[in-house]
């Protein structure tokens, strides 16, 4: 239920993002045939995204650093490095099917998304410390005694029965 919401809410500011800037690009109100299409658009990629590449991706970062710790590398994950594919297809999008500035606030509707995604995440999912195999092989190495000695008392050690 919280990934669904994370999505929800990245989902609707990235939809705010991009509606702004069809009203600040186009410079007139929105008709309602472009509202819907960019809802349903957005609604369509983002649902794949979100479910696909996001939530996985930071799920298993935060396995693998042992927790949500360092915060700021997860929005910067999904912001940018799991974004590459969206950027790569609004880039080569630009003069086929979309215009420079609409494929630019394409691409930064997905950074906002992503980054609200991470930071969403990290606030829901910091408190629950995981433990790597790595992390926990060494943490029981730390409290192992490094030479293991046998407790005797000195009068065992003295007599000669």
């Amino acid at each position: 239920m919280k990934l669904i919401c994370i999505s929800l809410g990245s989902w609707l500011i990235g939809l705010s993002a991009i509606l702004f800037m069809f009203v600040v690009v186009d410079g007139e109100s929105l008709a309602a045939s472009s509202l819907k299409t960019a809802t349903i658009t957005s609604l369509a990629i983002t649902a794949l995204l979100f479910s696909l590449a996001y939530a996985p991706s930071l799920f298993w970062l935060r396995k693998r650093l042992g927790g949500c710790r360092p915060a700021a590398l997860f929005p910067v994950a999904s912001a940018l490095v799991i974004n590459l594919p969206v950027f790569l297809i609004g880039i080569l999008a630009i003069g086929r099917t979309l215009g420079a500035a609409e494929a630019f606030a394409f691409i930064g509707a997905f950074i906002l998304m992503g980054t609200t995604f991470g930071l969403a995440f990290v606030w829901n999912y910091r408190s629950g410390e995981l433990q790597s195999a790595k992390w926990s092989y060494l943490k029981q190495s730390r409290n192992r005694p490094v030479f293991p000695i046998q407790q005797t008392s000195l009068r065992s050690l003295i007599s000669t029965d």
